[in-house]
């Protein structure tokens, strides 16, 4: 069975405080310089203004490339010693609802079957994104996901503002 990339790219979250569950989410893998990162949101794992406060994520992995149904959570902390894990940014506007997690790829199980972006998959300026221009979203929205094998769901989408403003 061929599965296209992009859906190994994708993960999806569950955030906890200690063993209490409270929402669902959708990451990705991105990788540079030899370092792995989990990307979400930033109101994934933090979001004062909700009073939504988890202390891990915890991520599904594939371990088994012949039988994608194979699948194990992984969990991720989100603190040590009070101080975030994970990595956030500003620009002109204020905070952005970007959040990245670096990953230790020797703490994952040997057999995971995953995927990353890295920076030669990232828009340059001189890219013609405009707006109307058809692209797809792959996520787990509101934790809907491929029940046998665990896999992302893709839906079409528009790019609706002016890209970079």
């Amino acid at each position: 069975m061929k599965i296209e990339p992009i859906l190994l790219t994708t993960v999806r979250i569950q955030t906890f405080s200690g063993n209490q569950p409270l929402t669902n989410a959708t990451g990705f893998f991105f990788e540079r310089d030899e370092r792995l990162f989990l990307v979400t949101c930033r109101h994934v794992v933090l979001d004062s203004l909700n009073e939504h406060y988890p202390d891990r994520i915890e991520i599904g992995l594939h371990i088994d490339e012949e039988r994608l149904s194979q699948a194990i959570g992984y969990s991720i902390p989100l603190y040590q010693n009070g101080l975030s894990l994970w990595r956030t940014c500003l620009d002109s506007a204020g905070d952005v609802d970007v959040a990245a997690i670096q990953i230790s790829r020797k703490f994952l199980p040997d057999n995971v079957v995953y995927k990353a972006f890295s920076p030669e998959h990232l828009a340059i300026p001189q890219d013609p994104i405009e707006v109307g221009h058809s692209t797809v979203v792959v996520g787990y929205p509101l934790g809907f996901q491929d029940t046998q094998h665990q896999l992302p769901v893709a839906r079409q989408a528009a790019i609706a503002s002016s890209f970079g403003l």
